[in-house]
This record gives structure tokens, sequence and C-alpha cells, in this order.
């Protein structure tokens, strides 16, 4: 038993270094995937953010036509006014 522990006494830094560089690998390791995981759900988060704005332009743009169908329908200035511009012989309005 005293030979282990003049071994161990003697040779305590060989046998610490080797724990010391596998805990600093495990430990970059583990911040490589923090980070990963972190830009993963950044990413995703903006993926989400912009296709509900693209959502909400569309929707808005909808709208905008619905309404101005709506004015041409209602308004005969307005609906004569579209049928000259858009129109190859301006006679059929």
């Amino acid at each position: 038993m005293t030979t282990a522990r003049a071994l161990l006494k003697r040779f305590w830094p060989a046998l610490a270094a080797p724990a010391l560089v596998t805990l600093v690998l495990l430990l970059v390791r583990c911040s490589d995937r923090a980070q990963d995981n972190a830009v993963t759900q950044a990413h995703d988060a903006g993926v989400a953010q912009q296709r509900a704005d693209t959502a909400t332009a569309t929707l808005d743009q909808t709208l905008k036509a619905a309404h101005a169908e709506e004015a041409i329908r209602r308004d005969p200035v307005v609906r004569n006014a579209s049928c000259l511009r858009h129109s190859r012989t301006p006679e059929n309005c």
C-alpha cells in the first residue's frame, strides 16, 4: 500500500495533466454546442418573424386591393377613369 502511495505522490502531475486536458476539452465542446443551439434558435425565431411579417404585408395588400375594387364599383367617376386608363379602345367606356 505504501508503494502505491509513493508512486501516486511521485507521479500525480503526470496523472493530473491528462485529466485537466480532458476537462478543458469537455468544456469547449459543451460551449460549442450551447452556441450552436443559440444560433439555431435565433435563426428559427428570425424565420418565424419574417414569415409573420410577410403574411401581414400580404393581408394588408389584399385589403387595399379589396377597398380599391369596392371604390371602383361604387364610384362611377373612378370606374370611368379606370376604364379609360386601361382600355385599348376608350370609345367602349
